[in-house]
């Protein structure tokens, strides 16, 4: 019998969007994963600013945008454990849960780049593989990078959609929904959230 193959989708997902979810079903297809975990972060440890919206929000988001697909669950082991999310906790926490899955973490080529300043490396290496999502796989990898990290690149759409942008209309009044899963569009205007986005489209 096979082992399960499970991707990892880690992100502050503030607001999840509709490229979130398309790079996470095309990694699901083109690594043959069973199932993807989002994780949405507490803080990211190479991003300075901390989310706009609560972790709380932004797993309901999380949740909301992705409860149509079977493939596809939430998972707050970040959130909960609170603080800066390092990759490799989460990752020893989903191998106590899924002892005999292999585990491949979903990142873009910008976090492929910096993937030698992740927090111990070495020993998530031996936890996950990556799968390197880039517009045409043209993934070169960091000289600095250890042997023992692998590494699958693979071809991105091309998608120019950004949270930041998805907040900057939102905040503005421009068009959003179309950035966005219906139901989180909705859960952001119930809640008001990202400032004053009563008036958003």
């Amino acid at each position: 019998m096979s082992k399960e193959r499970i991707g990892i989708f880690g992100g502050s997902f503030d607001p999840i969007h509709i490229g979130h979810l398309i790079i996470a079903s095309d990694a699901a297809e083109q690594m043959a994963l069973d199932r993807v975990l989002f994780i949405p972060a507490a803080q990211a440890p190479l991003k300075p600013n901390a989310p706009e919206a609560t972790a709380n929000d932004r797993a309901e988001m999380t949740r909301l945008a992705i409860e149509a697909d079977p493939r596809f669950e939430v998972r707050r082991f970040e959130i909960d454990r609170g603080g800066t999310s390092f990759s490799i906790d989460t990752a020893e926490e989903i191998t106590r849960e899924f002892s005999e899955a292999e585990l491949f973490w979903i990142i873009g080529g910008d976090q492929a780049r910096q993937l030698d300043q992740w927090n111990r490396i070495d020993e998530l290496a031996k936890l996950v593989e990556f799968i390197c999502l880039e517009r045409d796989a043209s993934f070169v990898r960091p000289d600095d990078l250890p042997e023992s990290v692998v590494i699958h690149p693979r071809a991105m759409r091309r998608l120019d959609i950004s949270s930041t942008e998805a907040r900057e209309r939102l905040k503005s009044g421009q068009v959003s929904k179309y950035f966005l899963p219906e139901p989180v569009f909705r859960y952001i205007k119930t809640r008001n959230l990202y400032q004053d986005n009563r008036n958003a489209s």
